[in-house]
């Protein structure tokens, strides 16, 4: 359980141009989870990738919780209970997404970025591939927690491009890694601690393209006070203003003191809002 309360919204849009919204978002309060991916293969294949991957993801954690799904004693015996659950859980999820793309020649080159994370006491534990992000803003900066697994972010490692340059190069949509491409993908994972008014934003690439890490870091200081549906809302809608060449989603989570809830207010926290 977490030593906080802490607030979830979700908001995905189709953009300005693309004919179907292949990004998927959820968002657990009981799990303390948020999860965006982003999907791509054509033939709505995308859309069931991204689909599969949030879904499993979230299933399996909650099998785990509740008994229904043991994990391994000798699964990563090293690490954190709670990355254990995300790695195994990320894991099944490509699995999963892997064995529907063999089975149909319209969906063998589907697969999706996942970008999740889960709290527990004091800390956030992420799970990520591919190039949707996590932003953590706090005390007024922005600092980006994920590492894009592009072939303009490998550049960058390397010092063929800088930062800023990645950000608008036609090769930022080439990845390196993803879901459901090959049997196995390797994931990132990241355990973190939190701390009160800390806000994170999930989002898949069409969000951070029509805004960069100023403006984002200018909206979430104006925005501030607003209540966080509102906030993220107003994020997906800038960014569709500048720019909309894809579909963009938005999992935003703050951390607050813990608090007393109305069951009017556990209900609504309870399902979120997309």
């Amino acid at each position: 359980m977490s030593a906080f309360d802490i607030e979830f919204a979700a908001v995905t849009d189709i953009g300005k141009i693309r004919e179907k919204n292949e990004d998927s978002v959820l968002i657990s309060s009981d799990l303390g989870l948020g999860v965006v991916a982003d999907g791509m293969g054509g033939h709505s294949a995308g859309e069931i990738a991204s689909n599969i991957a949030v879904h499993v993801l979230e299933e399996t954690i909650r099998k785990v919780n509740t008994g229904e799904l043991k994990m391994p004693e000798t699964f990563l015996p090293k690490l954190d209970n709670t990355e254990r659950k995300m790695l195994m859980a990320a894991n099944l999820a490509n699995a999963a997404i892997y064995t529907t793309a063999q089975a149909s020649e319209i969906y063998k080159m589907m697969g999706t970025t996942l970008t999740g994370v889960m709290f527990d006491g004091d800390n956030a534990t992420a799970v990520h591939v591919g190039d949707s992000r996590i932003y953590l803003f706090r005390d007024g900066k922005l600092v980006q927690v994920t590492t894009d697994h592009s072939l303009a972010m490998e550049h960058v490692r390397r010092g063929l491009l800088t930062k800023a340059e990645a950000d608008k190069s036609k090769i930022q949509n080439v990845l390196t890694r993803a879901m459901g491409i090959k049997k196995n993908v390797e994931f990132d994972l990241l355990r973190f601690p939190v701390k009160l008014g800390d806000v994170m934003v999930l989002c898949s690439d069409g969000l951070y393209k029509g805004m960069n890490e100023t403006q984002l870091a200018e909206q979430l200081e104006q925005g501030k006070n607003l209540p966080l549906v509102k906030l993220c809302k107003q994020l997906v809608r800038v960014s569709n203003d500048n720019d909309g060449q894809d579909n963009i989603s938005a999992v935003m989570i703050k951390i607050l003191p813990p608090q007393r809830l109305t069951f009017k207010q556990k209900v609504r926290r309870f399902f979120g809002c997309y």
